[in-house]
């Protein structure tokens, strides 16, 4: 049976440690916290990876009381368009480098021939900032539609959300049990279970392989290097889970 014959699937990427890494954007997100809510961030005193970024905000404002007062919606929306314009100047401006990890514009590139995907993004991240980060790698292109921490602070709630838009973005039918997400945190593991999803990690973030290995991920690999690999752990194409 050929790909044209089957359902579509979704595949719904996580961007940071496991379509890119960068260098130099904490400093940005932490200056923009402070020029928004008037109090300077210190990314680097909690572990965000796997947090979506209202999430962050909120721990790194726990007990500090903000000039500005709490987190409504108006000021995460001022502070996604702060961030985002800072983000794209510093990444301009060479502070702030972006690159893709092994393997990933391969993988992107065989997965967008093939008839019966559909690729989308699932983070933490709001949604200028993601767009940011994608656009500075030339990979956002591949995506039709995602879901961000714009969208909710909690992350179990982001890949359905992926998952109705995509749909009325491609105008096709999509269903869980047919979608899987990769990510490189047991957050992305979590979440992909709460919403029937399959779920393939890859220790190319800040989690070690150990700390991913008990998280119930339907496949572990230690990156997307070797495409055709990635492929079939993605689409299930081994017809077993493994730790590759």
């Amino acid at each position: 049976m050929s790909s044209a014959d089957v359902a579509p699937r979704a595949v719904l990427f996580d961007i940071d440690g496991t379509l890119l890494r960068s260098r130099g954007s904490a400093e940005v997100f932490d200056a923009a916290m402070e020029r928004v809510f008037g109090v300077r961030g210190s990314l680097g005193s909690i572990r965000p990876d796997g947090m979506t970024d209202p999430d962050i905000l909120a721990a790194l404002l726990d007990g500090r009381e903000a000039p500005c007062g709490p987190v409504t919606p108006r000021l995460l929306a001022s502070f996604e368009m702060e961030l985002a314009r800072s983000l794209a100047d510093a990444v301009a401006g060479g502070r702030v480098v972006v690159w893709t990890l092994p393997g990933v514009p391969e993988l992107l590139g065989a997965l967008a021939e093939r008839s019966d995907v559909r690729l989308g993004i699932v983070t933490g991240n709001l949604r200028s900032t993601a767009r940011v980060k994608l656009d500075a790698v030339g990979i956002r292109s591949y995506f039709d539609a995602g879901g961000y921490g714009s969208d909710s602070p909690v992350r179990s709630v982001l890949p359905g959300v992926a998952l109705r838009r995509l749909e009325r973005n491609v105008a096709t039918a999509l269903e869980a049990t047919r979608a899987v997400v990769v990510g490189d945190t047991p957050h992305d593991a979590r979440a992909a279970h709460a919403n029937g999803m399959r779920c393939v990690l890859v220790s190319t973030g800040q989690y070690t392989r150990a700390e991913l290995e008990v998280e119930t991920a339907h496949v572990l690999l230690d990156d997307l290097g070797d495409t055709e690999r990635a492929l079939r752990a993605i689409l299930g194409e081994d017809g077993e889970e493994h730790r590759a």
